[in-house]
C-alpha cells in the first residue's frame, strides 16, 4: 500500500512537472511570436509605404517611374575653359578628384540617361575614377585615358564606352576646341551598351556603396556648415552654400554658381542634397606631366554635411575590389537623406583642405 501511494505521489509530482515544462515553452514560443510578428509587420509597413515603386539605390528615393538598371559613370571636364557643362544636373551622385596641375575632374554618375540630349564634355580617364565607377557597378564612359587608366582598361577592368576605341558614341561641338567639345547623348550611350554587348542589369553580387534614411533627418549634434569651402589646391577652391528654402546645396566653382547649361535657366545650378568631404593621399607619379595616384585602399577622415550641419565621418575601404564604406565618429553606419550626392576627395597636404561657416 506505501508503494502503491508512493508511485502516485511520484506520478503527481512528473505531472505537475511536465504542465510547468509545457507552459513555459508555450509563453517562449508566445513571446517569440510576438517579436517575429512585430519585426515582420514593421517590414511590411515599409515596403506597403512604397507599394508599385522601385528603389534608386544612388538617392535613396522610391518611384513609380524609375527603372533599376545598371548606371552609367561619365567623365566630365572641370576647368574653367570647360564650363559650363551639359547634363549634370541630372547626375545622381558627383565625385569630384584632382588631376594633374591641381585641377579637378568630375565623374558623374547617372541612373537615368536615355534621353539626356547632351552630356559632357566628356574627358579621359584616370585609374582612380575607374575603381569608383566599378563601386557602381556602373559602365564607364571616357574620351581617351592616362597610361596607368589604359592598362585597367586593356586588361578588362570595367565595361567602358571610350571614344578613342568606340567613336559613334560621341561627337565633337563646333562651339568648343579640342579636347574640350566632345559630348555624347543619352541615345548615342544606349546604343553603344547594346552594341558592345554590355549588360544593362547588376552583377549578382553588387551592393549599394551609400546607405540612406528613410525620410529627411537632421544632424544630431551637427556644427554649423551653411558654407562648405573645398581646397584642393590653389586652382581649385570650389564651395557650397546652403540653401534652407530649399533644403539643398549649392555649388559654386570659380567664384560663381555651377551651373548646367541644359537645364531651365531659373533652375540650372548643380544642387545637392548630401556632401561629403573625404579626405586621403595623392602621390605625384609621373613628374613630367604631374600624373596623380590617389590613396583609395585603407581608411581615412572626412565630413558629412546635409541640412545646414557637418558631422566628422570616418570612410574605410578593405580592398581594391571592395566598396567604400562610410561611418560615423561612434562606429555606426552613416545614413544619408535621400537626394542626390556630391562627393570630394581632397588630399591630406598642407595646400588642401576644408573648412565651414
Amino acid at each position: 500500500m506505501k508503494k502503491q501511494v508512493k508511485t502516485l505521489l511520484t506520478l503527481a509530482i512528473l505531472s505537475i512537472t511536465l504542465l510547468g515544462l509545457v507552459a513555459c515553452g508555450k509563453k517562449e514560443e508566445e513571446a517569440t511570436t510576438e517579436v517575429t510578428t512585430e519585426a515582420t509587420t514593421e517590414k511590411g509597413t515599409t515596403e506597403d509605404s512604397h507599394a508599385g515603386e522601385t528603389y534608386n539605390e544612388l538617392t535613396g528615393e522610391w518611384s513609380a517611374e524609375f527603372e533599376n538598371k545598371r548606371p552609367v559613370a561619365v567623365m566630365i571636364n572641370n576647368i574653367k575653359e570647360a564650363l559650363p557643362s551639359s547634363c549634370t544636373k541630372q547626375a545622381d551622385i558627383i565625385y569630384e578628384c584632382m588631376v594633374e596641375g591641381g585641377i579637378t575632374r568630375l565623374l558623374a554618375i547617372f541612373s537615368d540617361y536615355d534621353e539626356l540630349e547632351k552630356i559632357g564634355s566628356v574627358r579621359s580617364a584616370r585609374h582612380y575614377y575607374i575603381n569608383i565607377a566599378n563601386e557602381y557597378d556602373a559602365i564607364y564612359v571616357c574620351y581617351g585615358q592616362s597610361k596607368p587608366a589604359k592598362k585597367l582598361l586593356d586588361n578588362g577592368a570595367i565595361d567602358v564606352v571610350n571614344g578613342y576605341v568606340y567613336d559613334p558614341a560621341f561627337y565633337r561641338d563646333s562651339d568648343r576646341v579640342a579636347p574640350h567639345n566632345a559630348y555624347t547623348t543619352g541615345e548615342r550611350l544606349v546604343a553603344a551598351i547594346e552594341d558592345l554587348k554590355y549588360s544593362a542589369e547588376y552583377d549578382s553580387e553588387h551592393k549599394p556603396v551609400l546607405t540612406f534614411n528613410e525620410a529627411d533627418t537632421d544632424l544630431a549634434n551637427g556644427t554649423d556648415a551653411n558654407t562648405v569651402h573645398i581646397k584642393f589646391s590653389n586652382y581649385s577652391t570650389p564651395y557650397l552654400t546652403y540653401n534652407a528654402e530649399k533644403k539643398i546645396y549649392e555649388r559654386y566653382e570659380y567664384n560663381a554658381p555651377q551651373i548646367d547649361n541644359q537645364a531651365p535657366e531659373d533652375d540650372n545650378i548643380l544642387t545637392f542634397k548630401n556632401v561629403l568631404i573625404l579626405s586621403s593621399k595623392y602621390e605625384c607619379i609621373n613628374p613630367e606631366n604631374d600624373l596623380q595616384d590617389l590613396t583609395q585602399v585603407g581608411e581615412g577622415d572626412g565630413y558629412y554635411c546635409t541640412n545646414g550641419k557637418s558631422i566628422p565621418i570616418k570612410w574605410k575601404k578593405s580592398s581594391a575590389d571592395a566598396v567604400t564604406e562610410y561611418f560615423t565618429e561612434d562606429g555606426e553606419v552613416l545614413k544619408l537623406n535621400p537626394g542626390k550626392t556630391w562627393i570630394s576627395i581632397i588630399g591630406s597636404g598642407e595646400n588642401t583642405g576644408v573648412s565651414f561657416e
